[in-house]
């Protein structure tokens, strides 16, 4: 009996978290997406400093999505698992690429 008591919450558990992952994951695709964009242009297009750009992130966004800065583009990474990377050209600006 308890066996079946322990497979039962485990399953519980398990359907909970896919749930959650479920409305997380496309959250987590748009925050990356748009903290690399906003982050590249205002670092490329606007010329400001790291710092600066990160305050115009929301205070959250800060807490878990990690910044990478490369010669003339921006990768961004949303708990390490969603990831975006923005390019700049001198041309057309940031855009997001695969």
């Amino acid at each position: 009996m308890r066996k079946w008591i322990v497979r039962a919450v485990a399953v519980l558990v398990v359907l909970v978290a896919l749930l959650v992952l479920r409305r997380f994951l496309p959250l987590a695709r748009i925050g990356s997406g748009y903290a690399a964009q906003q982050t590249c242009a205002c670092l490329f297009v606007s010329g400001r400093t790291l710092e600066s750009c990160r305050g115009d992130l929301d205070p959250l966004a800060l807490k878990i999505v990690s910044l990478r800065v490369g010669s003339d583009d921006v990768r961004a990474s949303v708990a390490g698992m969603m990831a975006a990377r923005a390019q700049f050209s001198t041309a057309t600006g940031c855009a997001l690429v695969q």
